[in-house]
C-alpha cells in the first residue's frame, strides 16, 4: 500500500488509467491526495519504470500562486540529492490536457503517521535509525538552502517497514532561504509540528532550525506513540510553543537530543540536522541497521487527545436536512441549568454599515509608539478586501504575521499579500480557508463583525477533516455573560442551529456533532461551523427549520439592529469527507 497523503480521496482524481503525458509517462491509477494536485501510480512508456505522478488540479491549472508554489516544489527536489528525500525526475505541462505534472520516484510504503496509528510506538533502536535517517536527508536539503517547513510523520514514508530506508516528500510547502519567499511566507505546516518561530515567535525568522524543532516533535511521537500535545486554540498553540514540551512519556536515553532540538529559542536549540545526526545515541544501546518500523514492545502512555470522540454509530440519528448536501446527527446536550438574566454589553454596537465596505473602526487609545504587531492588527483590522473576504489575525511579531481568511476565491489575498508587504515591510504567512459561493453571506457576515473580533468567544474543534459518519467534538469558551450560539453553514449555503447540541460546563461549553453525507456523490465538502454571542438572545439564531444563508445572516442583522444588539462572531473551517 502507497504511504502518499490522502489514500482515502482516490475517488475524486480525474484522469483516466491510459492517459499519456507529454508522451513519456502514462497513468495506471490514483494513489492520493494533496492540498493542491492528484497523486497517480505511472510508468515510463519506454521503459516500463514506476515513477509517482503529481498533477495539479484543475481548478489550479491557471491559477499563478498555485503555479508558483508547484514549480518551487520541483525546484527544491531537484536540487536535493539523498537517498532519503524522494528524487525528482521531471517537471512539465501536459500540452493537449494544459495540466502542469511533477514526475518523481514511486515509494512503496506506509507513512510513519499510518505505522504509528496502527502498530503503536516504535522501538529505540528503529528511533534511532530513523533520527540519523531523517537528519541526513534534511541536512541535504538544508545545505541547498531548502527550509522544508512541514516536517511530519503524514510526509514520511517508510517502505516494508524498513526506517533506514525512510524518505521525506512532499516539499511542495518548503521555503528556499537563498531566493526568498515566493507568494508570500504562506504559513504552512501542521499545527501540532510547527515550530514557535513559525507562530511568530522569537523573531518569527523560519530557517534550518524550525525543521530540528518539527523533527524533535517527530522522534517523540515515534517514541511515545502518541503526538505530543501541541495543538489547540491560536493561544495555547502559541503558549505551548514558549516553554519546553512535557516529554514524560519519552524514552530516557532519548531525551537529551529531544530537550536540545526542542528549545523554544532558536538560539538555544541544536545547531543543525548534522548535530542531530551526530547525536551519541547508538552508545546507550547501539541501533540495529535497519531498524524494524513494527512495534516489537509495548508502547509507553502518551497524552490523551482533549476530545474524546464516541461511536458514531452508537448516536441517534437527528433528520436534519441541509438541502441535500448534508445530515448531521449528534448527543442532545441534558437540559441547561437556569442561566441568570444576561447582562448589556456596553462595547460598540455593530454598525450596519453596507455589505462589502468597512465600517468606522474604533480608535484605539493613543500610544507613544506603536510597535510592528500592533501596525499588523491595525492594518488588518481596518483592510477591505471586498464581497466574500474576511481575514484575522491570528499571530503577529516585529517581524513576522500569521494570518486567516476565509474566501471563495484566492485573488483578493494576492492582493492583501501584497499590501500588507507594502504596509508593512514584509510578507505575511497568509493561511486560506476556500470557501464555496453559497458560504459567502457567512463570510461577509463576519466581515460585518471583525472590529469586534477581540471580544469574540473562543471556538475550537477537534479536527479539520470529517469523514461520513464521524463526530466533531470542540469547545466554546470567553464569551462571559453572553449568550452563545452554534451554526452550521453547509457547502451548499445552508444554515443549521446546532446550539441545543451545546453542552453546560463551568466555564465553557463542549458539542459533539456527526457528520453524515446525505449522497455519495461528489469530493470534499467544506463547512463552516461559527459561534455567535448576544446579549440578549435574538430570535433570528433560532429559525424553525435550515435556512439559505442569505436569508439567515440577513435576518440576524437585521434583528441585532432593531433591537441595538452587538454581536461578535468566530468561525472554524472543516472538510467533510466520503
Amino acid at each position: 500500500m502507497s504511504g502518499y497523503p490522502g489514500r482515502a480521496e482516490v475517488g475524486r482524481a480525474r484522469l483516466s488509467a491510459g492517459t499519456r503525458l507529454n508522451g513519456i509517462y502514462e497513468i495506471e491509477r490514483p494513489i492520493g491526495m494533496g492540498g493542491m494536485g492528484e497523486i497517480y501510480f505511472g510508468r515510463v512508456i519506454e521503459t516500463d519504470d514506476p515513477v509517482a505522478i503529481k498533477v495539479l488540479l484543475p481548478e489550479f491549472s491557471d491559477n499563478a500562486a498555485a503555479l508558483t508554489l508547484f514549480r518551487k516544489e520541483a525546484s527544491a527536489l531537484h536540487r536535493v540529492h539523498h537517498d532519503a528525500v524522494i528524487r525528482y525526475y521531471v517537471f512539465s505541462v501536459e500540452p493537449l490536457l494544459g495540466r502542469p505534472y511533477l514526475a518523481m520516484e514511486f515509494v512503496d510504503g506506509r507513512s510513519l503517521s499510518d505505522i504509528l496509528a496502527a502498530d503503536g510506538a516504535l522501538t529505540f533502536e528503529a528511533v534511532c535509525t530513523l533520527s540519523g535517517r531523517l537528519a541526513s536527508g534534511l541536512q541535504a536539503a538544508h545545505d541547498c538552502g531548502i527550509v522544508h517547513r512541514d516536517v511530519s510523520p503524514d510526509n514520511i514514508i517508510i517502505p516494508g517497514n524498513d526506517v533506514a530506508r525512510a524518505k521525506i516528500i512532499d516539499f511542495g510547502i518548503a521555503r528556499t532561504t537563498q531566493h526568498g519567499t515566493v507568494i508570500g511566507s504562506g504559513f504552512a505546516g501542521k499545527f501540532n509540528y510547527v515550530s514557535p518561530e513559525q507562530l511568530g515567535l522569537y523573531g518569527g525568522d523560519v530557517g534550518p532550525k524550525s525543521d530540528v524543532y518539527s523533527l524533535g516533535l517527530v522522534l517523540a511521537h515515534a517514541l511515545a506513540g502518541q503526538a505530543i500535545d501541541m495543538g489547540g486554540s491560536q493561544a495555547e498553540i502559541v503558549d505551548k510553543r514558549r516553554r519546553l514540551p512535557d516529554l514524560g512519556a519519552t524514552d530516557m536515553r532519548v531525551r537529551p537530543l529531544l530537550e536540545s532540538m526542542l528549545q523554544p529559542d532558536p538560539a538555544n536549540r541544536l545547531e543543525s540536522m548534522r548535530a542531530v545526526a551526530a547525536w551519541p545515541l547508538g552508545a546507550a544501546a547501539p541501533a540495529r541497521p535497519g531498524g524494524d518500523a513494527r512495534r516489537t514492545e509495548p508502547s509507553r502512555p502518551g497524552r490523551v487527545r482533549r476530545w474524546r470522540i464516541a461511536a458514531a454509530a452508537a448516536l441517534p440519528l437527528v433528520a436534519l436536512i441541509g438541502a441535500g448536501t448534508y445530515y448531521y446527527y449528534g448527543v442532545q446536550a441534558p437540559a441547561p441549568a437556569q442561566t441568570p438574566p444576561a447582562k448589556l454589553d456596553s462595547s460598540p454596537h455593530l454598525d450596519p454599515g453596507t455589505p462589502g465596505t468597512a465600517s468606522t473602526p474604533v480608535t484605539p487609545p493613543a500610544q507613544t509608539a506603536a510597535s510592528t504587531a500592533d501596525k499588523i492588527r491595525s492594518f488588518i483590522a481596518q483592510y477591505d478586501g471586498g464581497d466574500c473576504f474576511f481575514v484575522s489575525t491570528e499571530a503577529a511579531s516585529d517581524s513576522a504575521a500569521a494570518l486567516e481568511g476565509f474566501g471563495a476565491a484566492t485573488k483578493p489575498f494576492d492582493t492583501l499579500n501584497s499590501d500588507f508587504q507594502r504596509t508593512i515591510g514584509f510578507e505575511a504567512d497568509i493561511g486560506l480557508r476556500q470557501v464555496t459561493q453559497a458560504q459567502c453571506p457567512a463570510i461577509t457576515f463576519l466581515n460585518r463583525l471583525r472590529h469586534a473580533h477581540d471580544r469574540a468567544p473562543r471556538l475550537d474543534i477537534d479536527k479539520e477533516s470529517v469523514r461520513d459518519r464521524e463526530v466533531l467534538g470542540g469547545m466554546v469558551d470567553r464569551y462571559g455573560s453572553r449568550t452563545v450560539d452554534l451554526l452550521l453553514v453547509s457547502d451548499g449555503g445552508i444554515v443549521q442551529s446546532v446550539s441545543h447540541l451545546l453542552k453546560p460546563g463551568t466555564d465553557a461549553k463542549t458539542f459533539k456533532i456527526g457528520m453524515q453525507r446525505a449522497n455519495a456523490g461528489g469530493g470534499r465538502q467544506p463547512q463552516l461551523l461559527i459561534a455567535i454571542t448576544s446579549a440578549p438572545p435574538l430570535a433570528a439564531l433560532h429559525p424553525p427549520q435550515p435556512m439559505p444563508a442569505d436569508a439567515f445572516f440577513r435576518n440576524v442583522l437585521d434583528e441585532a439592529m432593531r433591537t441595538g444588539q452587538s454581536l461578535s462572531a468566530t468561525a472554524r473551517y472543516f472538510m467533510l469527507e466520503k
